[in-house]
Order: C-alpha cells, then structure tokens, then sequence
C-alpha cells in the first residue's frame, strides 16, 4: 500500500477500468511488496477476465511466501480465497496473518461461520453487525435477507410524524421484507406510502399484501413507469408527515432507524437533513467480497417543508439523483444541514451484480460533473434550487434510448488537468459554424486519473450545461462519420467497456504510432485508425512507420488568438523573465534542470501543469532561484504574462511541428525560443539555438525593447493566420466527407 494509502497508479487503473492500465502499475512494481500488492488489488477488483483472481491469488500466493505482505493485502488475499470458495483456506490464512484490518477479519470471521454460506452457525454473530435489538433470521422458505426480524422493541411515540416512502417496479418478495422492516420501526407517528412505478397488473397481489400489512400503509399507483424517483417525487407531494425518508423495495431497515435518524433533526432545527450507513450484504447475508466490506450513505431522511420550498424535487432521471439531491441541499443550507449518522449500519443493502470498487460509470461521473457546475451557481445565489433540471443529464440516466448521428465526434480528455477544451471549445464552434454535427467524447488520460476521476473543464461543463455543446458517452448508441481522437494518450488505457459508438472513420492525431491505442479504435469504434500528424515533421517520421496508415491530411494545433492576446509594451522586468509550461514527469525536469539558463542572470519561472515536480525533486525543492507554480496556482494565461521568453525544449525525438503550449504562448505576444530544427514549421515567428545559447540569446532581445517586441507581434501574426479554428473545423470536415 502506498504510504499515504492507495497507490496512485492504482487508483488510476481502477477508474480507468481497463486492462493495458495494469502496465504502468506492474513497471512501478518490480520487486517492492506493496505495489504488487496492490497491482493484486487491481486485478482483482477488475475482474475483467476470467483468469484475473486466479492471476491476483499468484501475487499474494508469492508475497505472503516472500514474508513481505502488507495488512490491507492480507485482507485481500483473504478476501479472494473465500470468494473462489476455498473455505479451508480462508480459515488459515486468517490465522495466519497479524494485519487483517478489523473490518475484514469481522466479516470474514461471520461468514466463514454463516449456516446459509456453507458455514456450521457455530458462533455466527451476524447480529453483531447491527445494533441492539439483536436481529435474527425467522424459520420459513425463501433467502434468509427476506426472514430477517428481530426480537421486542420498545415504541416510541411522539406528535412529529414521518413518512417513509418505498419506490418499487415489478417487486416480489423483496417489497414485502422492505415495508415489513418499516412496520417494525420504534417510531410509531409513522405514514408508509408504498409507491408503485406503473408495473403489470400480476404485481398486483404483492402491492395488497404490502398494504395488508399495516392500517399505516398506503399503496400509490403511476400510470407508467417513469423511474425510481419520478416516483419518490409523487411520494414527497403525497406525504403527510412533518419529516420525510426513504428506503429501496429491496432494503431492510432496523427497527431503530427512524428513531436514530429523526433524533438530530428533532435537536438541531437547521440540520435539513440525516443519512444512515447501510451494509451490503448478498440474499443469504454474506457480508465479504473483494475489496469490501462495503458501507455507504442509505435512506436519507429530509425536512418536507424545507424541500419543497427551497431545495425542490428530486432529479428525474434513472439513477444517482440521491447524491445530487443531497449535495444541492449542501449548496442550498450549507454542509453543516446535512449529516452521515456515524452509528452503527442500520439498514442492509441487498446485494447486486456489476458493482466494481473503485470506479465510476462514465454516465454517472458526466452527472456528477454537470450538477456540481450547476451548483455553484446555486451556492452563489445565481440559480434558484428549486428549479427543474438546469443542466445536461447523460441520455442514459434520462432513459432515452435509440442511436444519435453525428458527423464529428472530438474524443478528448476534457478535464481542466487534460486541457482539450482550451482549443475543442473553439473547434466545436467552428465545426457548428460549418453545418457539422459535432459532438464530444471524454477519454482520459491515465495520468490525470491518479488522484480519481474529476469533473470536466468547468468552462466546458458550462456549454455542455447550457446546450451549447454536446456531449456523448463511451456507452451511449452513437452512429459517427467520424471520431477524432486528440491524441493517441486517450486511446492507451481506454476502458474496456462494451462501446456504443461506431464510425465510418477514426483519425488520431499524433505523430507516433501506440500499438496499444490503435486496438482501442478497432475495439470501441470498429475501425483501424488514420493517423494525422499536427505538421511536416510528424507526416515524415509517421511515413516510417509500416504500422501507420496516414490521413490526407494533417491537423494542425489551433486556437483562438483573441483569447490568449496580452498587452505588451515591453519587458517585464530589468533582467529577461524566461518560462515554460511543463506536462510531463520527472524525465522533463532533470532534462530542464540541465538546460534552463542560470537563474543568477535570468528569471526563470515554471508553471507545473501535471503536478509532478514535487515528487520529481524530492524533498530539496526545484533548484535556488526557479519560481515553480503548483497546478491551480495561475492560469496558462496569466502565466504567460509574466514571461518575455518562452522556452520550449522538447526530447530530441518530438516532432518539429507547432505545439499548442507554443502557439498560445505566441499568441500572447511571448518571444518563443526553439530549437533550431523547427525553423521550418515556425519561419520568422520565433527565436533558435541550442541549448547552451539560450542565455546570450534573451539578454541580446531583452536589451533591445523595440526588437522584443517586434518579435513577439510576429509571433501572434504568424498564430492569426496559420492556426484560426476554421483552419482546423474546414480540414476535419473534409476527413468526415471524404475520407
């Protein structure tokens, strides 16, 4: 395990949901125990082929014969044996081992003991789990979820009433143990609104065994099916009660839930709402699988007048509208009016297949980016909370279903971290302008994903948001003339999830052939790629390659040169200011600490835009005298005013071709230096030497006022009439009719 806990490269590979983003893992691996245990955990909790447990069992098989397995990796190796079935071993190694967290040898320990897993029930305390009353499984048919009851409870009567609404579709037995447990509640101020989301007339006779339960229980029928919560929405309009909760037809609750969940409402007036953990746990109440045990926020319990004046109704859409409603009552209340009870789990979650630790699902991760967008507005008093939808859902979560053309496709990773909407922004209006039905796709690139999944661009989000943009999902039914990957890192560690989109054509842009990326684009798209370098120098190193077939034509980086525009009067300072925007990893900076000038005669400052310089110096810091800029610290822009220079000093092997970080650092009137080989992309629009003359260079330039800021007037000319978003939007449409 990492020393601050999960490795990153880990993490990365989890979200990423993809098999090639093992590799990086197991390079970083080689002989230290922890990260191949957690290349382990990854491939376990991957589960994409069928050998991986067996594959992830070899790897803790050899590190606990290596005496070199860490405590969560116990846990793991644990974990894994039970689930293959190996009970035997599972009790040995569960003896053996010191450091299994206590989490994971508690529910190993009630499993292994579990009379309806295999186990004898001799000392089967799944009881223990839960508070007081002790719960118990009744004698009768059917999985043991469904006879859960516990023994005497004391009632509890008081003048606030709640409601309790259950959404269900087409339930069976499981509706009946959900408001069962409900009927069981302490809390007997208590109105049951058992709401049905227009299933079949043979549901029936379980919707009157429901009511039948309780005079308390009252049956709401929809005349369709329109999702879970369109019918929480009708409960909430329905409900009686002074307080409002709300429980899945297939949960259980704990007589004490209410009780426990109205307590610090009934305290603290400006407390909206209350939360209680939930356990997951399969039909026959096992409680371990890989990478668990798994608790989480359940049935959250609100003020119903304080919701329906000033935080509204739920969203519509099929699924995750729970995390949304609460964190728009944060926005609305502030965080402290929302509270996770921290008790013991009080509700049990029926377990379900496709659950995958540690990832996100593309639709839920784009929900999530666009109402976080819409929120803030909404913290900031700009949007009223009340509101119906201000912002884009995935068309899957909106249950839409049928196939969406589109003439363009941009794949791109559209993260702020992954700068594509910098110039996509741009080249989606253009492409618009141009009658093309363009849309974007967000594919990350693995780097950006070691800290988990973020949100998009914000200033992205926000078109998305506002309809101006459209964005599609890996999963969602799309018919394409083409897809235009902005470069083959997105493609690398693609996920390997069933694609819907399908394209006449795939073009890469990049000067470099990735094996691994170009089975991507036959796997999720259906084709083998073109590949189209940004200039000359790419076309002719792609031209060597025998594995790449080439676009006609080449896409070069564009911008908007209004954007980046800078006033410039002359130098910044009395000593030349050079600077660079820095990606990549700790190979850059050793080569920039070699061959940045002295920074005794020139101010040098850097702008860390992958956050890896921290890491890559190590505990000395960068070297006396460079000014390092954290990401988040200024933008790209307000950085590149307040450099004269821009230093671009790429590996020897990079194509000689205009790279976006070079043109909006011309476009922002920099005087932009550059190897020597690049005078044929670039002409008089730059500066050139080598790297042993980069400190004569700028204090000649530096001297002469008026030559500076020729120079740079030049340089964002040169970006004006050679890189303009329609240059870009006219080739791309050319690609997408023909070919």
């Amino acid at each position: 395990m990492h020393d601050s806990g999960p490795h990153p490269l880990a993490v990365a590979a989890l979200q990423a949901r993809s098999i090639a983003a093992r590799e990086p893992l197991a390079r970083a691996a080689g002989h230290d125990p922890g990260i191949t245990g957690e290349l382990a955990r990854v491939i376990a909790l991957q589960d994409l082929r069928a050998d991986d447990r067996a594959d992830a069992l070899a790897l803790l098989d050899r590190l606990r014969d290596q005496g070199e397995i860490k405590g969560v990796h116990q846990g793991l190796h644990c974990q894994i044996t039970y689930a293959e079935g190996d009970r035997t071993r599972t009790e040995a190694l569960l003896a053996e081992y010191r450091a299994v967290p206590g989490p994971v040898r508690t529910a190993l320990t009630v499993d292994l003991a579990n009379p309806y897993a295999g186990g004898s029930g001799d000392g089967w305390d799944f009881a223990g789990l839960l508070p007081a009353p002790r719960v118990r499984v009744a004698d009768g048919p059917g999985p043991p979820f469904d006879r859960l009851t516990t023994g005497p409870v004391q009632r509890v009567g008081h003048p606030c009433r709640i409601t309790s609404v259950v959404t269900t579709w087409q339930s069976g037995q499981s509706l009946l143990t959900s408001v069962r447990s409900l009927v069981r509640q302490t809390w007997t101020n208590h109105e049951i609104l058992v709401v049905d989301d227009g299933s079949s007339a043979e549901f029936d006779p379980v919707l009157r065994a429901a009511a039948a339960l309780d005079p308390r229980v009252r049956v709401i029928r929809m005349v369709t099916n329109g999702g879970a919560y369109v019918a929480r929405n009708a409960g909430l309009d329905a409900a009686t009660g002074d307080f409002v909760s709300f429980q899945n037809s297939a949960g259980w609750s704990h007589p004490l839930r209410l009780e426990r969940q109205v307590t610090p409402l009934l305290a603290d007036k400006t407390l909206f709402s209350t939360s209680s953990t939930g356990l997951r746990v399969s039909p026959e109440l096992v409680v371990t699988r890989p990478g668990g045990p798994e608790t989480r926020a359940d049935t959250l319990m609100i003020r119903r007048a304080a919701a329906l004046s000033r935080v509204g109704h739920f969203d519509p859409v099929r699924a995750g509208a729970d995390t949304e409603y609460v964190e728009r009552a944060r926005a609305v209340f502030g965080g402290k009016a929302t509270e996770q009870l921290s008790d013991p789990p009080l509700t049990l979650i029926r377990s379900t297949a496709g659950t995958v630790a540690g990832w996100l699902h593309p639709a839920h991760r784009s929900y999530r980016s666009a109402f976080h967008t819409w929120h803030e507005l909404v913290r900031d008093g700009r949007e009223p909370a009340t509101r119906a939808r201000a912002f884009t859902a995935p068309r899957s979560l909106r249950g839409e279903t049928g196939a969406k053309a589109y003439d363009v496709v941009l794949a791109a990773d559209w993260t702020t971290a992954g700068g594509a909407g910098t110039a996509g922004i741009g080249q989606l209006r253009a492409l618009t302008a141009r009658r093309q039905r363009a849309a974007l796709l967000h594919l990350d690139e693995l780097t950006h994903l070691r800290g988990g999944a973020r949100n998009l661009d914000p200033a992205v989000q926000v078109l998305i948001n506002t309809g101006e943009l459209t964005q599609v999902e890996l999963t969602d039914d799309v018919r394409a003339r083409l897809v235009v990957a902005r470069s083959a890192r997105v493609l690398e560690h693609a996920p390997d999830l069933r694609s819907g989109v399908r394209a006449q054509r795939v073009v890469i842009e990049d000067a470099t052939v990735v094996p691994a990326a170009d089975a991507a684009s036959r796997r999720l798209f259906g084709h083998r790629p073109l590949w189209a370098p940004a200039g000359a120098d790419g076309r002719r190193l792609l031209a060597g390659s025998a594995d790449a077939a080439l676009a006609k034509l080449d896409l070069p980086s564009t911008l908007d040169p209004a954007q980046w525009r800078l006033d410039r009067r002359g130098p910044r300072a009395d000593r030349p200011v050079v600077g660079r925007y820095c990606r990549g990893g700790p190979a850059e900076w050793k080569r920039l600490r070699t061959e940045l000038p002295d920074p005794a005669r020139v101010d040098v400052r850097l702008l860390d835009g992958a956050g890896t310089s921290t890491r890559s110096f190590g505990r000395f810091g960068p070297p006396r005298g460079w000014l390092v800029y954290a990401p988040g610290d200024v933008s790209q822009r307000s950085f590149l005013g307040q450099i004269d220079f821009y230093l671009h000093l790429p590996p020897a092997d990079e194509p000689a071709d205009p790279a976006p970080d070079v043109l909006a650092a011309l476009a922002a009137g920099c005087v932009v230096v550059l190897p020597y080989r690049y005078a044929p992309a670039f002409g008089e629009a730059a500066v050139y030497c080598a790297p042993d003359e980069v400190q004569e260079t700028v204090r000649r330039l530096h001297a002469d006022r008026r030559a500076l800021r020729d120079q740079g007037a030049r340089g964002a000319d040169f970006v004006r009439r050679h890189h303009a978003h329609e240059l870009y939007a006219e080739r791309v449409a050319r690609l997408a009719t023909q070919g």
